[in-house]
C-alpha cells in the first residue's frame, strides 16, 4: 500500500503545476481609475468543497513581488493552508501608498507624488475585496503585504482601518515619511481596535532613523494591542534584496503561530465556524491530521480530530482503495479504533467488489494487510475491556 507521506508528496508536487493566475482590470469608485490585478489560485482550488484565505500583495506592477509571495506559500505551508494571492498594481506607487502630508516640505521631497493612501485603501476595501469574495471561494481571513513605501501604507492603514486586514507583513517600511508621520499617528492613538491577529515587521540598515522610528512605532503598538508581533532586523540584507527573505520569514512565523500551533489552529477554525459561512469538512480535517502526523506530531493530529470528532461520522464514500486504506491507517495510528475498524471493513468490501481490477497478488496483499489491522484492533478492544 502507498504511504500517507507518499500521497502527500505527490499531491504537493502536483500543486506546482496546477496553479492558475488570472489577470483582470478593476475600476475604483468615482474618479479613482483602474488598476491591474493578478489573482493566483492554488491547485487545491479545483476541490469545490474548499475555501481559502486571501493574501493581498502590493506592487504587483513588478511581477517578481507577486510571484515571490505565491511561490513562498507553496513551499512553506506544507500542504496545510494553500491560499489565494491577489496582486494589486500601482503604476504611481507613492501616490497610492503615501497619506496626505502634514509638513509642507514633504511635497517637494516626494516631487508631489503623495497623498492618495486613503483613496487607495478605499479601493481595496470597496472594490478589490468585494470582487474577490464574490468571484472566489474565500475564507474571511485577509493578509496584507507591503514593502518599503508599501509597508508605510500597510502601517498607515492598520491605524486608520484596523479591520481591513487580519494579518499584516510590513517589509522594510519607510518610517521616515513626512518626518515620521506614522510615529506621530500612533503616539496620538489613545485606543486601537485590536482586530489584527498577527503582525510581522522587519527592517534593514537602510537608515538608522528608519530603524529608530520603527522601534518606537512597535513599542507603542505593543502597548495598544495584544496581537502577536514578530520583529526582525536583517543585518545581511539590503533594502533592495530584503523582500524575498522577509516574505519567507514572515510566512514561516505566521504559519508556526496560526496553523502549526495546534491549539491556535483549533481556536481559529472554531472561530471561523462560529462567525462566518464556513464549515470544516471531514476531508480537510483529515488533511490537517495527516500533516501534523507527517511531522511527528501525533498528539497534535489526535487533538485536531478529537476537537471536531462529530465531523468524522457519516457514510464512507469512494472506491479508491489506497486512499481509503490510508484514512483507515491514519485513524488506527492515532488510536481511533472504531473509525479505523469501520474504514478497514469498508476497504475489505471494496477489495472484494474490485477483485478483478487488482490482480491476485495485490488482492492477496490487501486482504492480508486489512486482516492484520483488524486483528490488532480486536486485541486493543479486548485489552480495553479487560482494563
Amino acid at each position: 500500500m502507498k504511504t500517507i507521506l507518499t500521497l502527500v508528496l505527490i499531491l504537493c508536487s502536483y500543486g506546482f503545476f496546477a496553479q492558475k493566475i488570472e489577470k483582470i482590470k478593476l475600476k475604483g469608485e468615482k474618479d479613482f481609475g483602474k488598476r491591474n490585478l493578478l489573482i493566483y489560485t492554488p491547485s487545491e482550488y479545483t476541490d469545490q468543497t474548499r475555501s481559502f484565505e486571501v493574501v493581498y500583495v502590493l506592487d504587483a506592477q513588478s511581477r517578481e513581488f507577486f510571484d515571490a509571495v505565491h511561490t513562498t506559500i507553496a513551499f512553506q505551508n506544507n500542504g496545510l493552508r494553500p491560499m489565494i494571492v491577489v496582486g494589486i498594481a500601482s503604476p504611481y506607487r507613492n501616490i497610492d501608498f503615501f497619506p496626505k502630508n502634514v509638513h509642507p516640505e514633504t511635497v517637494q521631497e516626494q516631487y508631489g507624488e503623495l497623498g492618495g493612501a486613503d483613496d487607495f485603501s478605499d479601493f481595496i476595501e470597496n472594490s478589490v475585496m468585494p470582487y474577490v469574495d464574490e468571484n472566489y471561494r474565500t475564507i474571511p481571513t485577509k493578509i496584507g503585504i507591503g514593502y518599503s513605501n508599501g509597508g508605510t501604507f500597510m502601517n498607515y492603514t492598520m491605524l486608520k482601518k484596523p479591520e481591513l486586514f487580519d494579518v499584516i507583513f510590513s517589509i522594510d517600511a519607510n518610517f521616515n515619511y513626512d518626518k515620521g508621520q506614522l510615529v506621530d499617528l500612533i503616539k496620538n492613538q489613545s485606543t486601537f481596535k485590536n482586530s489584527l491577529d498577527f503582525y510581522f515587521t522587519c527592517q534593514t540598515r537602510a537608515g538608522d532613523s528608519w530603524i529608530e522610528n520603527s522601534t518606537v512605532f512597535n513599542e507603542y503598538l505593543k502597548t495598544l494591542t495584544d496581537m502577536q508581533i514578530e520583529k526582525e532586523l536583517f543585518e545581511s540584507e539590503t533594502h533592495n534584496s530584503v523582500f524575498q527573505q522577509g516574505v519567507m520569514n514572515a510566512f514561516k512565523a505566521y504559519f508556526k503561530f496560526q496553523f502549526f500551533d495546534v491549539q491556535n489552529l483549533i481556536e481559529y477554525l472554531k472561530d471561523l465556524e462560529s462567525k462566518e459561512d464556513f464549515t470544516l469538512n471531514k476531508n480537510e480535517l483529515l488533511r490537517l491530521a495527516v500533516v501534523f502526523k507527517r511531522f511527528g506530531q501525533k498528539e497534535a493530529a489526535k487533538n485536531v480530530l478529537l476537537n471536531f470528532q462529530e465531523k468524522l461520522t457519516g457514510e464512507i464514500e469512494g472506491y479508491d482503495i489506497y486512499a481509503l486504506f490510508e484514512t483507515a491507517d491514519l485513524y488506527f495510528s492515532l488510536g481511533f479504533s472504531d473509525f479505523a475498524k469501520k474504514y478497514f471493513l469498508y476497504c475489505d468490501k471494496v477489495l472484494e467488489e474490485k477483485k478483478k481490477n487488482y490482480g491476485i497478488e495485490k488482492y492477496n496483499m490487501g486482504k492480508k494487510m486489512i486482516s492484520e489491522k483488524l486483528k490488532l484492533i480486536e486485541q486493543w478492544d479486548q485489552q480495553r475491556i479487560n482494563d
